[in-house]
């Protein structure tokens, strides 16, 4: 009998592929492995039209299909656009005249170093847990439940939409002054405008979000470059700007606090500059691998904001004196070499800033509404589109950004952006903190089940065996029963049981049981389509082992603690009510899902109890005994009771391999007890 064999027929060659059939080679994936994972095999990069020379007539202006980036057009980009926002152009020599050159070098760096321990922590889960959609939401929802992620996550969303009027507010401020139009009104009115504009961007899909922060970030660099070689000129025509002096460099020295001012009001208005480093993580749902892209990514754009924000409190302290420091926000512009550069620089940090945020916070409550934590919110769970965009999410985040633009000026929006973003980055770093404990406990679990023995035939040191059908229903089971047959391989003892034949049918399921074991190291693809890798500690459910690179040695949990105290102490000393306010509302709204949707997710952290983990230390200590974490189930007595052994399989060869474990089944109702006499 011959076996024909059988051949795709091309189609192409008659004019009948469709389009999904003609993929470029430069547009598949790079790895062979993973190309099916994602959405047929085809690369939806960024670009990706261009870069398989797909026609003009046939590129995607408005997302037909679901598009994944990368770390550098991204993360990096998001991130950058955010860290350069308005308050360093209009706001740097405000603070540099208030603090002086030194405290305001300490104010810069101090808001970085807060944020930077928020990052680690952030890195530091998702390296060791699987990375969804939703980004700062999920992250503090899978790792302490549910009702905490959600109500953390309100309390984020609520400072990115301040965030957002911040922005456009300092958008309005500026052009108003640009077109030599005065009055509130017309601030207000310009930026209303801007707002609209870049929410309509938004909706227009994700792809035109990345392509329009391109454009916006060159022109933010090229203004950064602009003012940087324009304090070497000379500027003798603008009052105050006395160029590089050292005598201007010395009076720059000191702090000249005005009244109400101090150095933590300082901080409180800067800080909203680098709270926008969680924009790399918010969008996690388009990332092609989030594990790697969100550290680099996030870690680099935070390393070249802290040289610009450096850079500039370096030259508006050496070339610009303090009265117009503080009186001049606009000095920015005076001291650059084309005014006009930076004036588009600003303006377009201001809108990127806000197109970044409009992108990040609408997705952060798209996910709360779709995981159903706030009943209320269910509504805006829907997306339009292959990416899912949250246009009616989009469309709150407008509304509530649209009232406080209308109240609210620059100086007195920044502290109240502040406070909600100290309150989530404190959470970030206790979940981590939370989750490198829980992982502790888990290792010591392990290291409990090594030391004992499954009632499973093992038959040599090769752990021939295999999986039963226990392994599949609980996981665990298989990682313990490796580590088991790991250390009797080490160790050369043999079991009781001859080992079977090596053309047995027990060798070959235990070959394919000993793949499927291997496998679960290894990465896998998640529903995303973006690529998870897996640990060792309680498998893909569970939470993975640090991994070695060279920003792993950053996450450490003592840091993330020490992190939870500083950002709760900064937010009693930047503004003590807007902090307590802030705090109130996280507890009311944690009260409230409580109430409103038990049941939830518990977090994979939950087994970690802080107050009981600060008893016990207090406990050690003082040389006391500590309580274990173990829970001992004692099974009840039922007098008068018979209770009867019978086997309900019956011997077979086939099922050899099988374990024997009991099975129960349905049985009658137990006769009343004996009345006690």
């Amino acid at each position: 009998m011959v076996k024909m064999s059988s051949k795709t027929v091309d189609w192409s060659r008659f004019g009948l592929a469709s389009d999904t059939d003609q993929v470029s080679e430069t547009t598949r994936l790079k790895d062979p492995a993973l190309e099916e994972g994602y959405y047929g095999g085809q690369d939806a990069e960024l670009f990706a039209e261009e870069k398989g020379d797909v026609p003009w007539w046939k590129s995607t202006f408005f997302v037909s299909e679901r598009v994944l980036f990368g770390t550098w057009d991204g993360v990096f980009t998001s991130c950058l656009v955010n860290l350069l926002g308005v308050i360093v152009f209009l706001r740097a020599g405000w603070v540099v005249g208030e603090a002086g050159v030194p405290l305001a070098a300490l104010v810069v760096l101090v808001s970085v170093v807060v944020v930077l321990t928020s990052v680690v922590s952030a890195v530091g889960i998702c390296e060791r847990t699987r990375m969804e959609s939703g980004g700062i939401y999920f992250l503090i929802s899978h790792v302490l439940g549910s009702q905490v992620g959600g109500s953390v996550g309100l309390v984020y969303c609520f400072g990115q939409t301040v965030g957002i009027s911040l922005c456009v507010t300092g958008f309005g401020e500026s052009m108003a002054e640009l077109v030599s139009v005065p009055g509130m009104w017309a601030e207000k009115a310009m930026g209303c405008g801007a707002l609209l504009l870049l929410a309509l961007i938004n909706v227009a899909g994700v792809k035109w979000v990345i392509k329009v922060q391109f454009i916006l970030l060159l022109l933010v660099v090229l203004a950064a470059l602009d003012f940087l070689f324009g304090s070497f000129l000379d500027h003798s025509d603008e009052p105050g700007v006395t160029g590089w002096s050292a005598v201007t460099w010395t009076n720059n020295t000191s702090p000249g606090y005005t009244q109400g001012t101090s150095w933590f009001t300082v901080l409180g208005v800067f800080f909203p500059s680098v709270t926008g480093i969680m924009a790399g993580i918010n969008m996690s749902g388009d990332l092609r691998n989030p594990a790697r892209d969100i550290p680099v990514g996030t870690l680099s754009a935070l390393g070249l904001s802290t040289v610009l924000y450096l850079v500039f409190v370096v030259v508006l302290g050496a070339t610009v004196e303090r009265k117009v420091l503080l009186n001049d926000y606009m000095i920015t512009e005076k001291v650059s070499a084309l005014g006009g550069l930076l004036v588009a620089g600003l303006y377009t940090t201001t809108l990127s800033s806000t197109l970044a945020s409009l992108y990040g916070s609408p997705r952060v409550l798209q996910s709360i509404a779709a995981e159903n934590v706030v009943p209320i919110l269910s509504p805006l769970a829907k997306g339009k589109g292959p990416n899912k965009v949250p246009v009616l999410s989009l469309v709150v985040t407008v509304i509530v950004t649209l009232i406080f633009l209308l109240v609210g000026r620059i100086n007195t929006l920044a502290p109240i952006v502040t406070m909600p973003f100290l309150a989530t980055y404190a959470t970030i770093d206790y979940a981590y903190f939370a989750l490198a404990m829980t992982a502790d406990m888990q290792r010591a679990r392990e290291a409990r089940f090594r030391g004992q023995t499954f009632g499973t035939p093992t038959f040599d040191s090769r752990g021939a065996a295999g999986t039963t059908d226990l392994d599949h229903l609980f996981p665990e089971r298989i990682t313990h029963k490796k580590v088991i047959t790991k250390t009797a391989a080490s160790s050369g003892s043999s079991s009781l049981v001859s080992s079977p034949d090596d053309h047995s049918s027990i060798k070959s399921d235990t070959d394919h049981s000993t793949k499927e074991e291997e496998s679960i190291g290894s990465s896998i693809i998640t529903g995303e389509g973006v690529v998870q890798p897996t640990g060792s500690i309680g498998g893909m459910m569970g939470i993975s082992n640090k991994p070695s690179h060279w920003y792993s040695y950053l996450c450490n949990r003592w840091i993330s603690l020490a992190g939870v105290g500083v950002k709760v102490a900064m937010m009693v000393c930047v503004h003590w009510a807007y902090g307590l306010i802030t705090l109130l509302t996280t507890l009311l709204i944690y009260i409230y899902i409580g109430q409103a949707a038990p049941g939830g997710h518990p977090g994979i952290a939950n087994e970690f109890v802080f107050l009981r983990w600060l008893k016990n230390s207090f406990l050690t200590c003082i040389g006391q005994q500590t309580a274990e974490y173990d829970q001992v189930v004692v099974t009840p007595l039922h007098p008068g009771v018979e209770v009867t052994a019978n086997q309900l399989t019956e011997e077979n060869e086939d099922f050899a391999a099988r374990s024997r474990y009991h099975q129960c089944t349905p049985g009658q109702a137990l006769p009343d007890l004996p009345e006690p006499r």
